[in-house]
């Protein structure tokens, strides 16, 4: 396992249900095949979470993980946050906030540490907030 990881937690999607004949599911559609416009926006919506996934990744040593988690997949989510932070020796208290913190809109976590959960930075920003945390010393970031 890699020293350091980085989790992109993917913004949360607008209303899971569609609308109309096939309420977005397009395999029972009684109108014949079309893509639900929900969907459509959701996956123009995704495009700067990519946008930012290859900054990082081109932005960082090949040895840190980087990876990309949905904000309902918290039985990942949530023990690999712990799993990180208690690896990195940052103290219960700090670490059981960012647990509540986790599946923030677009949060970037590092370590198990969440460093931004209210929406989502510009490529350049993400990557400087990333490198900031892991060059931090142990004692201001909680990072080992």
């Amino acid at each position: 396992m890699s020293r350091h990881r980085v989790l992109l937690v993917r913004p949360w999607d607008t209303a899971r249900a569609g609308s109309g004949c096939c309420t977005g599911a397009t395999e029972i559609c009684a109108e014949g095949w079309h893509e639900d416009p929900a969907v459509a926006r959701r996956r123009a919506g995704q495009r700067p979470l990519g946008e930012v996934y290859l900054a990082v990744r081109a932005g960082l040593p090949p040895e840190v993980e980087v990876e990309i988690v949905d904000p309902h997949n918290t039985l990942f989510l949530l023990p690999a946050m712990l799993r990180d932070g208690r690896r990195h020796r940052r103290p219960w208290r700090a670490l059981l906030r960012d647990l509540a913190r986790a599946p923030g809109y677009a949060a970037i976590i590092v370590n198990g540490r969440v460093l931004s959960d209210a929406g989502l930075p510009a490529p350049e920003q993400a990557l400087r907030l990333i490198r900031q945390a892991l060059d931090a010393p142990p004692r201001e970031a909680g990072l080992g």
